[in-house]
């Protein structure tokens, strides 16, 4: 009996079809697996920032003090210290203590201890731990660094005259602040005056003879008055910073510039929502995605410390629906399937874009809002505090930080204006000399340190018809631009030229000037020259100039040399 052979047109489709939905359900399952491990690592990525900003805020709480310190040219009374810290004690719940502890020498330990005595505490004396764990008179030494300040003194009455030179894990961190002049963090710590099986850390600022740390390592030990020191605790400062997270995901932190047999510092179990102290036994977990995803690091006062990520026994598992269903459908609708897969990855891919987009916009938001509102909340506290007439500066910088956050958010919503189509042209009639005079004053103003701008003009400015607004956002970005990468002594002119049809500003600089690969992205949002090192900026100001431009149809022209400076020319049309 002959077998009828199907045609060939139907093999070929069946064959075609086949392959194709085996290609679009793998292409699926990629996509799948790619969005789920983007998830764990956002996930992880959040964790990890709210963990560094938690610990931040914590050890910027010394940075306060040492700034009250310096104001009260460090005569702070017992009763000042109380005060001062009472509001950080009932805001921040991971601070066991904040503490001063000065320098005493072998020969002025009687008389430092009678002096305390006398001050209600008949029976201080500077202590140390013994073999045992109790606490002893400190044996002799030729000096002592011991805890006489302590807030609150109610649950830390064992630290009151504790010796921390006694201890070595103490030491350590006393003698690298003290030799570097800046913040340093102890190894984990059990704290004298913590029972309980917890794990603490100790931040430690040296303070100095005079305002300004001395310039050498022998002048810093020479000049040391003492330190101020917050003692934190691990569980709470981790469980606070997470407090508004809900993830399915477990951690273990650790301190990985100490030794391996002290890292452990507290495992996060993310169902309680608590910090575990006791070192967590081999159990089998579920393996992390890669160890990019699943380990991260957290710097704090010279110390590294990592968070080892962990997908809890509940955290979502992957169900590949639409890896099935791509595979079911594709039999079918061979075409439709492919046409829908290739739609879904560019929207993968916008959506991707979008998503770093207001990353980097939140990041820089952050940190460039955060540290002028830090600025202007302690030196605002410091004002509330100072009775040495030290006004006069920090009424300055409250001056320059809120002008910062004012331009900073000028630019955001001259660019969310731009891109949503809401920012208008309106025009008004302006004397263009007396307008460019206020506006230099204004940019002055908005530093520390008011910098010199020449102004020249040319032609007849007193009648233009312009929009001051987006005049304002253009020269107003191009000469802070100019001032801020001008260097300590910037020289910085700003020109007028009113001609028949045409104005021409023009603002010039001696600063470091811009690099021919940097100049054909100078209008991309958030990107910065590769040369600008440690000076700040968010890498908005050429991108709302470039905005405001094509509104007001006017024409930018950047001429610069490395290191020679920079010259930016804006034409705009003249309109009767």
């Amino acid at each position: 009996m002959r077998i009828r052979r199907p045609t060939l047109p139907i093999v070929l489709t069946l064959l075609l079809g086949t392959g194709l939905s085996l290609l679009a359900t793998l292409a699926v399952a990629r996509w799948e697996r790619a969005n789920y491990r983007l998830q764990f690592q956002r996930q992880t990525d959040g964790l990890t920032t709210a963990l560094q900003r938690s610990i931040n805020r914590y050890t910027d709480l010394l940075l306060a003090l040492g700034d009250f310190y310096t104001v009260s040219e460090q005569t702070v009374s017992r009763t000042e210290f109380s005060r001062f810290v009472q509001r950080s004690l009932a805001t921040y719940p991971g601070i066991q203590a904040l503490e001063w502890a000065p320098v005493v020498s072998e020969q002025n330990r009687d008389a430092f201890e009678t002096g305390i005595q006398t001050e209600g505490y008949p029976t201080f004396q500077i202590t140390e731990r013994e073999s045992r764990g109790g606490l002893i008179r400190a044996a002799s030494r030729s000096y002592y660094i011991p805890v006489t300040y302590v807030q609150p003194l109610t649950g830390n009455e064992l630290a009151f005259g504790y010796d921390l030179t006694s201890d070595p894990t103490r030491r350590t961190a006393l003698e690298i602040a003290r030799d570097t002049g800046e913040t340093a963090v102890s190894g984990r710590i059990r704290l004298v005056q913590e029972n309980n099986n917890q794990f603490g850390f100790l931040v430690f600022l040296p303070l100095y003879s005079g305002s300004k740390v001395p310039g050498t390592q022998t002048a810093r030990r020479d000049q040391l008055n003492g330190y101020l020191l917050g003692v934190f605790r691990v569980a709470d400062v981790v469980e606070e910073s997470l407090e508004t997270f809900n993830y399915n995901i477990d951690f273990s932190l650790s301190d990985q510039s100490a030794i391996a047999s002290t890292q452990f510092l507290g495992s996060y179990d993310a169902a309680t929502q608590t910090v575990i102290t006791e070192e967590p036994q081999t159990i089998a977990r579920r393996p992390c995605f890669s160890p990019t995803d699943c380990t991260h690091s957290l710097t704090t006062g010279g110390r590294q410390w990592a968070v080892t990520f962990t997908p809890a026994a509940d955290y979502p598992v992957l169900t590949p629906w639409g890896t099935l269903s791509t595979f079911v459908i594709g039999l079918l609708l061979t075409t439709i399937v492919a046409r829908y897969l290739s739609q879904a990855q560019a929207e993968v891919a916008r959506t991707r874009e979008l998503s770093d987009a207001k990353i980097r916009l939140f990041s820089m938001a952050s940190h460039e809002l955060r540290t002028p509102l830090s600025t202007i909340l302690l030196s605002a506290q410091t004002l509330e505090i100072d009775t040495y007439n030290n006004h006069q500066r920090i009424y300055g910088r409250i001056r320059a930080t809120a002008k910062r956050m004012n331009q900073l958010l000028n630019d955001l919503l001259t660019l969310s204006r731009a891109e949503s189509g809401k920012l208008q042209f309106v025009p008004e009639l302006l004397n263009l000399q007396q307008y460019c005079q206020q506006l230099i004053e204004e940019v002055q103003f908005s530093f520390e340190a008011t910098p010199a701008i020449d102004f020249t003009t040319s032609g007849d400015c007193q009648k233009a018809y312009v929009d001051p607004q987006l005049l304002r956002a253009i020269l107003t970005n191009l000469l802070s631009n100019a001032v801020k990468y001008s260097g300590p002594v910037p020289v910085v002119s700003l020109g007028l030229f009113c001609r028949e049809h045409e104005i021409v500003f023009w603002v010039k600089d001696r600063g470091i000037g811009i690099s021919q690969a940097d100049k054909t992205r100078l209008y991309e949002a958030f990107y910065r020259g590769a040369n600008v090192g440690e000076i700040g900026g968010t890498g908005l100001g050429l991108s709302v100039v470039n905005a405001c431009l094509q509104l007001h149809q006017g024409t930018l022209v950047c001429e610069s040399e490395l290191g020679q400076g920079t010259t930016f020319e804006v034409t705009l049309p003249r309109v009767d």
